[in-house]
């Protein structure tokens, strides 16, 4: 059996796509809390007082938000994982296929490495929104 890398390439390129999902996954989990600590720590909320009373539905949209892209992010480990094999020149398959398409694998990757960057962008984005709206008395 042949044990070389059939196309180099791919493996490097998944190994630096792969960081930066890496990334993403780590800051939208930290995300998460970023509210949170945010209303204790600068806004001065007492604890005694629930946050539930305080948060508007732009808070509940960036959790939502941040859950999409961490879940975005584990499925791009999957299918990162799928696309070693195909690298070393094994078959591949995603869920019930037991060999599939190497650009079929390159776009489903492409789409859930694209949409974990943009609901993590978005997750932040709708953080800002209820922190001005929030400091600004609105």
């Amino acid at each position: 059996m042949d044990e070389r890398l059939k196309e180099p390439w791919k493996l490097d390129t998944n190994n630096k796509y792969s960081e930066v999902i890496k990334s993403v996954f780590g800051l939208a989990t930290a995300s998460l809390l970023l509210p949170v600590f945010m209303a204790r720590s600068f806004l001065d909320i007492s604890s005694e007082k629930p946050l539930s009373e305080i948060f508007s539905g732009s808070i509940y949209l960036a959790w939502l938000s941040f859950g999409v892209a961490i879940l975005s992010c584990v499925f791009y480990q999957y299918l990162s994982a799928k696309w070693v094999r195909i690298a070393w020149g094994k078959k591949a398959g995603i869920f019930w296929s037991s060999d599939t398409k190497e650009d079929k694998l390159e776009c489903c990757m492409e789409f859930s490495f694209w949409l974990s960057v943009l609901f993590f962008i978005a997750g932040l984005g709708f953080t800002i929104y209820y922190f001005t709206r929030y400091s600004s008395g609105l």
